[in-house]
């Protein structure tokens, strides 16, 4: 991933009174494209769990002699996991389809305080001086913060915007 790099100085963006809303749908192709740009890739590190996991499962069967359900049940467990990892991305997409707030508008506003999100279900706001950095992947922005990764996606915002989010960025991250 790419840290964005302001295009103007933050005090010519300062200087002026900036304000940005829009507004978005929260349905399967934007939880799908915030999955694909904010999760990690998996690495056979993921599987390392679902390794012991099985091993212990098969030195329980074949060293130990216990009762082999229990050895069958910790080898099943083993795959479970296996499974998890593999289909981690279609869990995700599933819980979030059927929250609540999906299929939903949110009202997106970028102002000199901060990143307001506002919908029916759910209503939060990301001061500025809370944002640790933001980075550019393909499709959008990951603003870091100490309570998480919030994704934005570029096509809801414009030019104008992303460049006024990446000079209020704390200037370490950039």
């Amino acid at each position: 991933m790419v840290t964005l790099a302001p295009k103007y100085q933050e005090s010519h963006l300062m200087s002026k009174s900036f304000s940005y809303t829009t507004s978005f749908i929260l349905d399967k192709a934007h939880f799908s494209e915030c999955y694909d740009q904010s999760a990690t890739k998996i690495t056979i590190k993921h599987f390392r769990k679902a390794a012991i996991i099985a091993l212990v499962g098969l030195i329980l069967l074949f060293v130990v002699g216990t009762n082999n359900y229990a050895a069958f049940f910790v080898i099943v467990l083993a795959a479970v996991e296996v499974l998890g990892i593999k289909y981690k991305k279609t869990w995700w997409l599933w819980r979030q389809m059927l929250s609540k707030a999906s299929n939903h508008q949110v009202e997106l506003l970028v102002d000199k305080k901060g990143i307001t999100t506002s919908s029916f279900h759910v209503n939060s706001e990301l001061f500025w001086s809370d944002v640790n950095s933001v980075d550019k992947t393909e499709l959008g922005l990951l603003v870091r913060h100490q309570g998480g990764i919030n994704y934005l996606s570029n096509s809801y915002l414009s030019d104008e915007c992303i460049e006024f989010i990446a000079a209020k960025a704390q200037p370490s991250s950039l």
